[in-house]
């Protein structure tokens, strides 16, 4: 039996149209060796029926109570998964039909690096407008960086080379403070186990921001971040004792963060 390359994770909730759009997606991919795991926090509206749409033994459905945190989701895809790699992709968002084959060639070429982070146009459904957005870059010190910097990883752009998150005990932290940010979170757990990051200068999938999207409540998105940030710099982070001060040198992103929203 031939063994899975991707595994595509796909949380959702309630957003039937705009799923029936993502899987669509990944099922029109060039390159073909991937199973889609659909994580189903027991949708109430026609979600199951679009997923019956598609008679496609790549499509597994499985419905969890995650009592409104993503990242219990996002786990039990990544636990259920039977691909090398993990290919994560939320439910409003969606991907070019090269995106899965350009991953794989690189992977073909290149095997230092733990997570593969590709670029994204953003569909800004709230004010009309569209941007690309470049993710990264990487540098050294990448774990330190992250805390300083702020993330600059996008989970639906992102893959994920499973047996490093298996041999490192690495999943979606599902502390309740940390939602909205959990993938922030992740990312930074990654690095700070020394994690290598590719971030591929080539846009090949679309995130639509819309009233609905988890992040667009601002201030319940800026305390999870603010969260994260304090939980690695005193709970986690190793490379200063000086943790007060390091805290007091980047508090003043947050209210860069202010000016920006």
């Amino acid at each position: 039996m031939k063994s899975v390359f991707f595994s595509v994770v796909i949380p959702t909730y309630n957003q039937a149209d705009l799923l029936n759009i993502a899987i669509e997606s990944v099922l029109s991919q060039y390159f073909k060796n991937f199973e889609i795991i659909i994580i189903d926090n027991y949708s109430t509206d026609h979600t199951s029926e679009i997923i019956k749409k598609f008679e496609d033994n790549k499509v597994v459905h499985k419905k969890i109570h995650n009592e409104g945190i993503i990242a219990k989701s996002r786990n039990e895809g990544i636990k259920v998964s039977k691909g090398e790699w993990i290919a994560f992709l939320d439910s409003d968002d969606w991907w070019y039909k090269e995106r899965l084959q350009v991953i794989f060639e690189f992977i073909q070429n290149n095997n230092s690096f733990q997570v593969i982070c590709t670029d994204e146009l953003i569909n800004d459904k709230i004010t009309n407008k569209k941007k690309i957005w470049k993710y990264g870059p990487y540098t050294n010190n990448f774990y330190k960086h992250l805390l300083q910097n702020g993330n600059c990883i996008s989970t639906s752009a992102s893959t994920v080379n499973k047996k490093f998150l298996i041999d490192k005990y690495i999943f979606f932290n599902e502390n309740n403070d940390f939602i909205t940010a959990e993938d922030y979170e992740f990312f930074l757990h990654i690095a700070s186990n020394e994690g290598k990051f590719k971030f591929l200068h080539k846009v090949l999938g679309e995130h639509v921001f819309h009233e609905k999207s988890a992040s667009s409540n601002y201030i319940k998105h800026k305390k999870a971040i603010i969260s994260v940030v304090k939980h690695h710099i005193f709970g986690v982070q190793n490379f200063t004792k000086q943790k007060g001060k390091f805290w007091n040198s980047i508090k003043i992103n947050f209210l860069y963060m202010d000016l920006i929203h």
